[in-house]
């Protein structure tokens, strides 16, 4: 029977990189089949049927897709442990490989077994040579079974990574399949001993490290690794949603499973099903209103970045910061509001295609009351703490978008979400945006539109004449940026109150979309207060 040392020696790894391959490939085909089925079955169904009969149908027809990107991701982790133990086997080959020509260059032999011995016994050595000589071939048996170790280690290694990975995860009384198998993946990684993706924190350096992967290496990360390349600014927003609605799925399973008596628990996990709901809703739209989930987090209130339309390829890019008591069940009517600055947008230019984005990418302040006297909507706190994150994001955006002509992009606030655009682009860098527009704003955190990269020239702003804001204006978060004195453009708003601003048909919207489509909205005559 040949001994370890022989097979490896010889060893042909030809059906180890055939198995890695066919995994990867069985992977890829469950991830197209996953896109078809939610693109082509239940994303019309969702749309279009109502009532009893459609909830029982869809919740099967969801059941059918979570079992898709179980195989899916199941099957890329058994493809990167059996590509792990190719290359550690190999690698221990090579070592293998090298002592033993090694050890033959200088005379010694190697039998059968791996021993190391003298061709020639030399009957004058000294006794200095004689002990020169022991320690080399010591020295060679050491790099010897090291080697034939380290390829027994990289063989356990991976019988314990796969044996991680149990068929009857998919069975249908399993109810958390799908976090089981991102926990499986976790855990046969640790095994492996294998880490993450290394990822460059800036947008611009994450955005060419991407660029620089091969496609299996892509589809490897996205898979296993949903939530780290779902959160990456630089990277393409379709890989984003992807990673993400994985993701979504994952967390979502796992937060069904736990004891919902938890602390917490029960508001993540209703966040999670009302995120997952409005993209449901909106599965299998047009291509300009497709929605790519671009970072999420259930906890707390919760935080969601969408974009409706691809950002990467369209001309114009809007990002929308809303503002007080927004949450995540604000996204159907924010989703709502990005929808109309969207149409806006493209009936100022038909000729252009608009992506707009709804960025709650922080924690908006609560309305004050008798019950929860919460002050932070007065205060530049939350301002602060998000202004780098929406930095980082408008940045990612730039770095990922494609063909040579740079987009016009346009950063938007309402309310407190105003007051966080002002704080974003004031410090750092700016937010490396064309134009910023603000409606309903208590204040920019700044002393004039010219203390903000954008400059004066491009900040625009309007406000109702009857928005109870106005009341919170020239106070804690800055003077009132609707005044001559401020500087940048004020335009007609024909709207009422402080969440009027897109109504259908208004000026308020129009003034709106003209701004994101790169054109000047139309200007609102001095108030009294500027005469």
């Amino acid at each position: 029977m040949a001994t370890d040392y022989a097979r490896l020696l010889k060893q042909d790894f030809a059906d180890l990189t055939a198995a890695t391959d066919s995994w990867q490939r069985v992977s890829r085909d469950m991830d197209s089949a996953f896109d078809q089925h939610r693109t082509k079955v239940t994303g019309p169904l969702h749309a279009s049927w109502e009532g009893d009969d459609a909830k029982a149908a869809l919740a099967f027809l969801e059941d059918i897709e979570m079992r898709i990107n179980v195989v899916r991701t199941e099957a890329m982790t058994i493809s990167k442990a059996i590509e792990t133990v190719r290359f550690r086997m190999e690698q221990a080959q090579t070592d293998l490989r090298n002592a033993v020509r090694s050890a033959e260059s200088e005379g010694f032999v190697v039998d059968d077994s791996g021993a190391v011995g003298e061709a020639i016994c030399e009957a004058d050595e000294s006794p200095d040579e004689a002990q020169s000589k022991l320690d080399r071939m010591r020295h060679f048996q050491e790099e010897i079974d090291t080697a034939v170790k380290d390829a027994r280690k990289a063989s356990a290694d991976g019988h314990h990574a796969l044996s991680e990975l149990r068929g009857e995860l998919l069975d249908r009384t399993n109810k958390h399949m799908a976090a089981e198998a991102a926990a499986d993946t976790q855990q046969a990684m640790k095994d492996l001993g294998v880490k993450g993706p290394q990822i460059p924190k800036d947008p611009k350096d994450a955005a060419a490290w991407w660029k620089g992967l091969d496609e299996a290496s892509r589809q490897e990360y996205a898979t296993m690794y949903p939530e780290q390349i779902g959160k990456t600014n630089g990277l393409p927003s379709a890989v984003r949603d992807d990673a993400n609605r994985l993701a979504l799925d994952q967390q979502l399973n796992y937060v069904n499973g736990s004891d919902q008596g938890v602390p917490g628990i029960p508001e993540h996990r209703h966040n999670l099903e009302v995120l997952k709901a409005e993209l449901d809703k909106r599965d299998g739209a047009p291509e300009n209103k497709k929605l790519y989930l671009l970072d999420f987090n259930g906890a707390e209130d919760g935080k969601a970045v969408i974009a409706m339309g691809n950002p990467d390829t369209a001309d114009n890019v809007g990002v929308q910061v809303p503002g007080t008591a927004t949450d995540m069940s604000s996204t159907g009517g924010q989703l709502s509001r990005i929808d109309k600055l969207q149409r806006s947008a493209e009936r100022a230019d038909p000729s252009a295609n608009t992506s707009m984005v709804y960025w709650l990418g922080y924690d908006a302040p609560e309305i004050p009351s008798d019950e929860a006297p919460n002050l932070a909507v007065a205060g530049t706190t939350r301002a602060d703490d998000a202004a780098p994150d929406l930095r980082a994001f408008t940045h990612g955006l730039r770095a990922s978008h494609e063909g040579p002509d740079r987009a016009h992009m346009t950063v938007l606030g309402h309310s407190y979400g105003a007051t966080v655009v002002g704080d974003a682009d004031s410090g750092g860098n700016g937010l490396d945006a064309d134009s910023i527009s603000v409606v309903g704003s208590p204040g920019e955190t700044v002393g004039s539109a010219s203390d903000l990269h954008v400059g004066a020239k491009h900040f625009y702003t309007g406000i109702a004449d009857d928005d109870p804001i106005s009341q919170a204006q020239d106070l804690t978060l800055g003077p009132d940026p609707n005044t001559t004195d401020f500087g940048g453009t004020r335009f007609v708003t024909d709207t009422h109150g402080h969440s009027g601003y897109w109504d259908d048909k208004s000026e308020s919207l129009a003034n709106q979309g003209r701004i994101i489509a790169g054109h000047e909205p139309e200007k609102a005559p001095p108030t009294p207060v500027d005469l």
